[in-house]
């Protein structure tokens, strides 16, 4: 079995979580709300529509965007635009 070094682990967690604050700082803060709303009324335009399994398809994406927020938010408070 081979063995896991957990500085390199760890390193490489810490990498990604900086590429994703880099590119995530060059958005504004209120996007992933946006996004959204927006899926929302996507989701009942489909749904409506009569493409039911792409309604709620879409209308599961409100609460990670939601969640990219709070922990964007969180995370990075002094560069939040909230």
């Amino acid at each position: 079995m081979a063995k896991v070094d957990i500085h390199e682990t760890t390193r490489a967690a810490r990498d990604m979580q900086e590429q994703y604050f880099r590119t995530t700082d060059r958005l504004p803060g209120e996007m992933w709300y946006w996004a959204a709303l927006v899926s929302i009324i996507t989701s009942a335009v489909l749904f409506v529509s009569g493409k039911r399994d792409w309604g709620l398809f879409v209308g599961q994406w409100p609460p990670a965007f939601l969640l990219f927020g709070i922990f964007h938010k969180l995370l990075r408070p002094s560069r939040s635009q909230f």
